[in-house]
Formats: structure tokens, sequence, C-alpha cells
């Protein structure tokens, strides 16, 4: 009778494990192509901001190649911790900045309606992630008035962070 207790346990550990349903990468190719999309201000056509997905890895980065940086030297700092962590470099006129984590240590995903200051509304994906006693949270900007297709993205990334772990 311990004997099927245990194997009927471990049956439902196994199965509890591999039960988590994965995001084809299909889906996360074309989840990534939408959100380059979207997160292209049309005012700014010098700056690139995207999310690049990797299965359980994201990094978000943004590139501007008209930004109003003027330094004697270029200059590059970065931060990581596993697999999570920052970079920033910039030059003469060019700003980047990279941030990478991974989906199970993201804890939610919430949108706002936003304006810039130059009046464009849009949208603002907000991901919060927290690690071990840090918590740090930050924003994809998606350019619609659609908040259909904002919903419908969110379900998309939410798919995808429980897919990873959470």
């Amino acid at each position: 009778m311990k004997n099927r207790f245990f194997l009927l346990m471990a049956a439902l550990i196994l199965l509890g494990g591999s039960a988590r349903a994965q995001v084809p990468a299909a889906e996360t190719q074309a989840l990534a192509k939408q959100l380059a999309q979207l997160m292209r201000n049309p005012h700014k056509p010098k700056q690139d901001v995207y999310l690049k997905l990797s299965g359980c890895h994201a990094e978000q980065i943004i590139r501007d190649r008209d930004a109003d940086v003027q330094t004697s030297k270029p200059l590059a700092v970065s931060y990581n911790s596993g697999n999570s962590g920052w970079a920033m470099k910039m030059d003469n006129g060019v700003f980047e900045m990279k941030l990478a984590f991974d989906w199970a240590d993201v804890t939610s995903l919430t949108y706002t309606p936003e304006t810039d200051d130059d009046g464009q509304k849009h949208y603002q994906i907000k991901i919060k992630k927290g690690k071990k006693g840090s918590n740090m949270s930050f924003d994809l900007p998606l350019y619609t008035t659609s908040e259909a297709t904002v919903k419908d993205v969110v379900r998309r990334l939410e798919k995808l962070r429980q897919s990873c772990g959470n």
C-alpha cells in the first residue's frame, strides 16, 4: 500500500512539473514582432524600443541614435545578477539601455493609459519584478489608443509568464 502511495505521489509530481503549457516559439516570435511595432514612437524615428524574447528570458532594449547626449569619452556601465541585470552606454548623440530579466521573477503585469509630454496618447505595460528582497518595475510603451490591443498583448505576455513558472 505504501509503495502505491509513493508511486502515485511521484507520478503527480512528475505530471505537475510537465503540465505547464509552454508557449510555442512561433507565438513568442509573433508577440515580439507585434511589440516591436507597438513600441515604436512615431514622433521619434531614430529611437528603437523593443522586447527581445528568448524562452523564459527577456531583454528590453532602448536605443536612441539622436539622443541629447554629449560626452568627452564614451561611457558604459552595467550590473548583472544571474540572468537579470541592466547595461547602459552612451556616446555623442547615441544612448542605449538594456534591461534583462527572467519571466519567473515577474510578479505582475498591468497597463495604464498615458500621455507623453508632447500630448501623444498611448499605453504603458508595467512589469513588476521581485526576487530575494529586491523589487524592480519598468514600463513598456505601446503606441496605440486601442485598449483591446493592449489587453491582448498583456494576456499573451501573462501566458508566457505563467509558462515560465509563475
